[in-house]
């Protein structure tokens, strides 16, 4: 069974605290000159911060709390990221307002440059964020209430090269499409399962893989839920539908990736693609949108949070 099953089948269960045991056997290479040393990396110099949900040899799947008063450790993240949230206020990554210390206050990866999506049409929610690797900082949270939010950091951006090297990246997208019968729901990874894949699922949110072939049809299919939509490569076309929130990759290094789009819930419908590439990317959905009502119910929905403080 491979880590995409393994991580799967433990959410299912509700089992977070061993996802570290089945974690992809990855190699470290650092995006666009980051040049901090691995005990830095977030899910090692903070492991309780940002928890690892999902990995593998292209992405780590995390999600985020920093309660107020948390002494958070000095962490960085050496790629870059695409980070999803259903909570807080204003058009900013955090949502709350936030101090940063800075381990190196004259480097080049401090937050400079980043993207902002605003929500789909009509809702409040999710907003998204695109930004190259950040250097190591210590966030304080000034505000009353965590930071909450899920973050996408892409270990190598395909780019252009997606049109040539698909096949050794994404092998699984060699193989043809199936025809699907007797669907009863129109859920993606029901009605369109070559094309959606699940990798990881809780009561809030849960992260698919989306694959189209150049050429390919997909099935009749629906999306549920409001989405993010991370992409790490050229898309000549996506499922995002109308009204949809976009933010623009990073404003440094000559970045033309990552990108990401906000999604509402979408009705039935197929998508062609009928570039010479496939269309790949990741959704992240929320089950759950938090939303006005995170404030009051955060100790219910996320209870660990209230212990963080303890668990040092």
């Amino acid at each position: 069974m491979d880590v995409r099953a393994r991580v799967v089948g433990w959410s299912a269960l509700g089992v977070f605290c061993v996802v570290g045991a089945g974690r992809a056997d990855t190699s470290r290479s650092p995006w666009g000159g980051y040049s901090y040393p691995a005990s830095y990396d977030a899910e090692i110099a903070d492991p309780d911060v940002h928890r690892v949900l999902y990995e593998d040899g292209e992405i780590m799947f995390l999600e985020v709390a920093n309660p107020p008063g948390l002494d958070v450790r000095m962490h960085g993240h050496p790629y870059p990221s695409v980070f999803a949230r259903d909570a807080g206020a204003g058009q900013n990554t955090a949502g709350v307002a936030m101090k940063d210390v800075l381990l190196d206050e004259k480097g080049p990866f401090n937050g400079e440059g980043w993207g902002q999506g605003p929500p789909p049409s009509g809702l409040q929610f999710p907003r998204c964020t695109t930004s190259p690797p950040q250097g190591p900082h210590k966030p304080i949270n000034k505000s009353d209430v965590p930071v909450h939010f899920y973050r996408i950091e892409f270990r190598r951006l395909d780019g252009d090269e997606i049109a040539t090297r698909w096949k050794d990246w994404y092998p699984w997208m060699r193989e043809p499409s199936r025809p699907v019968k007797n669907v009863a729901q129109m859920d993606s990874i029901a009605a369109a399962p070559d094309n959606y894949h699940l990798l990881y699922e809780d009561g809030h949110v849960r992260l698919l893989e989306v694959g189209i072939r150049p050429g390919e049809t997909t099935p009749r299919h629906a999306h549920p839920y409001p989405a993010v939509l991370a992409f790490n490569a050229a898309t000549p076309t996506s499922d995002a539908g109308e009204g949809a929130g976009r933010a623009p990759p990073p404003a440094v290094l000559d970045m033309k990736f990552p990108l990401c789009l906000t999604s509402a819930p979408q009705g039935a419908h197929v998508i062609h693609n009928g570039g010479s590439a496939p269309l790949h990317y990741y959704r992240i959905e929320f089950k759950r949108v938090d939303g006005e009502g995170y404030r009051t119910n955060w100790r219910k929905w996320y209870p660990w949070m209230q212990y963080m403080q303890h668990m040092r």
